[in-house]
């Protein structure tokens, strides 16, 4: 928790946690046992709001992290699928999928770097000034 969170409530620490555990805001005042319009008015305040997408994006982050480690264990059972004796329906299965993803991948990086290559472009225009 950051200096500005230590300032909230532990009914709103609570409610943020109840938030980000719940498929909406809704469900999220039911089981805080806080009202909707309490909470939306928790909304207009700067430091609740930081401190929400601030856990908000933690989760995020560990999901991504978890995310990863999957994908590396599945692209191994692909593989290793891949090399399924007297099995090509499987083979051929495992072929496409790692086709079709291994080819989104590329895709994804190449426009990352040219996205890259854009926000550079922009950033040396600013400090040159515009034309």
């Amino acid at each position: 928790m950051n200096a500005s969170a230590e300032t909230l409530t532990p009914r709103q620490q609570l409610v943020i946690a109840e938030l980000l555990s719940s498929p909406s805001v809704e469900e999220g005042c039911r089981r805080a046992k806080v009202a909707k319009a309490t909470v939306y008015g928790w909304f207009k305040d700067s430091v609740f709001r930081a401190e929400l997408k601030r856990q908000r994006k933690a989760l995020v982050d560990e999901a991504f992290e978890r995310l990863k480690t999957g994908l590396t264990q599945a692209v191994d059972k692909l593989l290793e699928l891949l090399q399924a004796e007297g099995q090509l329906g499987i083979q051929l299965r495992a072929a496409q999928t790692l086709l079709e993803h291994g080819t989104r991948a590329i895709e994804l990086q190449e426009l990352e770097s040219r996205l890259e290559v854009l926000e550079q472009e922009v950033r040396d225009q600013r400090g040159r000034g515009w034309r």
